[in-house]
């Protein structure tokens, strides 16, 4: 495999920067052992422990590994555990970590890494919105509210063998410990968290590390020769920071990146391309797009004018005219194929007679139209949607004022509240029913934790802490089948769709695996031409 100095690299990022500037691309990458991808936004935070988003997440999964993880499969394999053990009243589980592990910084891989990381996630002062994945652990309620110095569930049994006790059965929780927030980091490299450096560049023993970034420009991944599963295929990952999709799009075609993430306006101009036709792939990624409101605050208080909002969407109809049939209708959070969904009727379906009733009891009519305040990622594929949107409301007195912000600014302003109305989405962190409704939903976890309506439902409340302690498969599909009908008649929403993902590779690749869930990729597979 061709190896590249840094310096060679620079300047191929510089040559791919400038070409932005040019309109056109002048340089490809052949004969260069070095990946080129992109994600929409700099990533704000690569401390698995406080990151929140798609983006900080996607070179996360590259840097670091958890306890377990998923396949391309969806099937749960060993990471950094090489093997476990449950007790038989579902309470304790016991993991084999591998011994044959160090960290980029060349730090030896232990227990007291697997410790020192999950316990930091419940203590108070990391701050993270994340705290939710193991609140289930055995002494995770002393520790968030700083009663206690380490969490009383997390054991370093020896050297290589942890204890992660519950305070009850909890069915999901091997699926939680796959996600990005469990991500271990070097315990011995603690006292430097305390600064953004170590962060910059974090240290985990993922298959590469950081070697170079420019903020807003590019980060520069290089392989782990040292990573326990070999070392991958490629040598370098280029993640350029790309804010527009015409830009990337235009990157591609010109071979300066290697892969192309499609939009309903360009899907099919690539399919017809002889030369991409077949280098398409679409995967059924575990998602919910919605129209978010603050449920605390007036218009949005009223449930009549949330429910009335829902049947006034024909969701077919822009399904048919933005994907070309390429997702399905939301009757509710959970997506088809995941635990509680079932495919019968909600009752949020397009029906525009009901919806005008409720609308004009909520007091909104030709006379007095309800003007809405949307906001948006700045983007291209996110104003494809919400124009077609604001057209369709507008037949009926709804005005739609769209409100793009770059994605930190848009975050900040929902995760505080000052947002009425927001078009978002949610990828699933784990393939389960539960995913889709307690972080969502659920009061505790209002903002950045995921309740970004701020929707509140005592009834609802205790319904998904109960539900949490089934360990029958068929019990808890039934739970939540039911959480999420009492959910959908709140309507905290405007339920949209879930649509597949979908990629084009270019002519360099010669092998790279997509996932239904955004973290799982670690860039193991990728091959490229030489």
């Amino acid at each position: 495999m061709k190896q590249i100095l840094s310096v060679s690299l620079f300047f191929v990022v510089a040559l791919l920067i400038s070409s932005s500037f040019t309109g056109c691309c002048s340089n490809s990458l052949d004969n260069i052992d070095v990946f080129s991808t992109y994600i929409s936004s700099e990533p704000s935070n690569l401390d698995p422990a406080r990151g929140v988003d798609v983006n900080e997440a996607v070179v996360q999964s590259r840097i670091f590994d958890g306890l377990v993880r998923y396949n391309e499969k969806m099937e749960l394999v060993p990471d950094l555990a090489e093997s476990w053990e449950i007790s038989e009243d579902g309470c304790e589980y016991i993991f084999k970590l591998r011994s044959n592990v160090t960290f980029h910084n060349g730090q030896k891989f232990t227990s007291k890494d697997v410790v020192f990381s999950l316990d930091r996630i419940l203590d108070p002062k990391t701050a993270s919105p994340r705290t939710w994945v193991l609140e289930k652990i055995d002494g995770a309620d002393e520790r968030m509210k700083g009663k206690t110095s380490e969490t009383s569930g997390i054991k370093a049994l020896d050297e290589y063998r942890v204890s992660i006790r519950l305070k009850e059965p909890f069915a999901p929780f091997m699926s939680l410990l796959t996600t990005p927030a469990c991500y271990i980091l070097p315990s011995e490299s603690k006292d430097s968290f305390k600064g953004s450096d170590f962060f910059d560049k974090p240290a985990g023993t993922g298959p590469f590390y950081v070697k170079d970034r420019v903020r807003d420009s590019y980060i520069h991944l290089v392989a782990n020769e040292k990573y326990f599963l070999g070392k991958p295929n490629v040598g370098n990952i280029l993640v350029r920071i790309i804010t527009e999709n015409l830009k990337a799009e235009l990157e591609f075609e010109c071979d300066s990146l290697d892969v192309l993430q499609l939009y309903p306006s360009n899907y099919e101009r690539f399919k017809a391309m002889p030369k991409y036709a077949d280098k398409i792939v679409d995967i059924p990624a575990l998602n919910t797009w919605y129209i978010g409101f603050n449920n605390q605050d007036a218009p949005f208080n009223d449930v009549r004018l949330r429910r009335a909002l829902n049947l006034l969407l024909d969701r077919e109809k822009i399904i048919k005219a933005i994907y070309s049939g390429r997702a399905v209708p939301a009757i509710g959070s959970i997506p088809p194929g995941i635990s509680g969904f079932n495919g019968k009727d909600t009752g949020i379906g397009f029906n525009p007679e009901e919806g005008k009733r409720l609308l004009a009891e909520a007091g909104y009519n030709e006379k007095n139209p309800l003007k809405i305040e949307l906001y948006q990622k700045a983007q291209q594929s996110a104003f494809e949607i919400t124009r077609f949107i604001q057209g369709e409301y507008k037949k009926y007195n709804v005005i739609l004022e769209l409100k793009p912000m770059e994605w930190s600014a848009l975050k900040d302003a929902i995760n505080k509240g000052e947002a009425k109305a927001f078009f978002m989405n949610w990828f699933g962190d784990y393939p389960d029913g539960e995913n889709f409704l307690y972080p969502l939903f659920h009061s505790k976890n209002w903002g950045s934790g995921g309740n970004r309506a701020r929707f509140k439902n005592e009834e609802i409340d205790k319904l998904l802490e109960e539900a949490v302690r089934i360990t029958d498969e068929k019990l808890r599909s039934e739970a939540y089948d039911r959480i999420n009908r009492k959910v959908v008649e709140q309507a905290p929403w405007v339920y949209l769709w879930h649509c597949s993902e979908s990629y084009v590779s270019g002519p360099r690749v010669e092998n790279i695996d997509f996932y239904p869930m955004f973290f799982c990729d670690k860039g193991l597979s990728i091959r490229i031409k030489k």
